[in-house]
């Protein structure tokens, strides 16, 4: 099998307008999602390797600028969304992840809404909610990870910013493995409560296929320093 390599970079056009946040989002049914697939396991652990490994480079190159630049799209991302949020989420950067916070920030500035960060509290588990000023303190916890302190309170965003390994122009995601987002969005579809999902990456962490399984929902929206893409389904 060939290795899956980033996509070369190609004109972007503006994204349409959006129902309903309430939206339940596409699955895409490759599989019968009551059977393991070990072969699809096999492939999106190789892709998750190299493609970490570009991360990695991209951030170490250019990962403030980067950040700067997705900040700079926040006003015009705002116009593109079908309404204002009301809350958005995004998380702290590890492993080489591009930083969302500055645009969190700006774009939270734009709309109006409040901003949040995801918490894990324990493994197996959907994500939770914590509201987030740019001026709090945030504490380690589970896995390392950077989170606002409890008493912050919890929050449901209807936006989500999402970090990811790799993605396709079709909007499939390969996350860290965890399957926590996975999990928080089948959550939130079943309460009727579902997000608009933006994946935010580098350029090059776009890819020509990510291998998905059934419970692999498509994102809404792409995002990278080069701007906004629309996935084609």
């Amino acid at each position: 099998m060939r290795p899956a390599r980033p996509l070369a970079a190609k004109p972007l056009r503006p994204a349409p307008s959006r129902p309903a946040f309430g939206a339940p989002s596409l699955t895409i049914p490759l599989q019968d999602p009551g059977l393991p697939d070990p072969a699809l396991d096999v492939r999106k652990a190789a892709m998750r390797r190299d493609f970490r490994r570009l991360r990695r480079a991209a951030a170490a190159a250019g990962g403030a600028d980067a950040a700067a630049a997705l900040a700079a799209e926040a006003g015009a991302l705002a116009t593109r969304l079908p309404r204002p949020p009301q809350h958005i989420a995004g998380y702290v950067a590890a492993g080489g992840e591009i930083d969302v916070l500055p645009l969190l920030v700006a774009l939270g500035a734009a709309t109006g809404a409040g901003l949040c960060l995801p918490v894990v509290t324990a493994p197996d588990t959907a994500l939770d909610f914590r509201v987030w000023q740019p001026d709090a303190p945030l504490v380690a916890g589970a896995f390392g990870i950077l989170m606002p302190e409890e008493a912050a309170g919890r929050c449901l965003p209807d936006l989500l910013l999402m970090p990811l390994v790799a993605v396709d122009r079709a909007g499939r995601r390969l996350g860290q493995g965890g399957g926590f987002y996975d999990r928080t969005l089948a959550a939130a579809d079943a309460a009727g409560q579902m997000p608009l999902t933006i994946g935010v990456c580098f350029a090059v962490q776009l890819t020509d296929e990510v291998p998905a399984g059934p419970l692999d929902r498509p994102l809404d929206l792409i995002l990278t320093e080069r701007g906004l893409l629309v996935p084609v389904r």
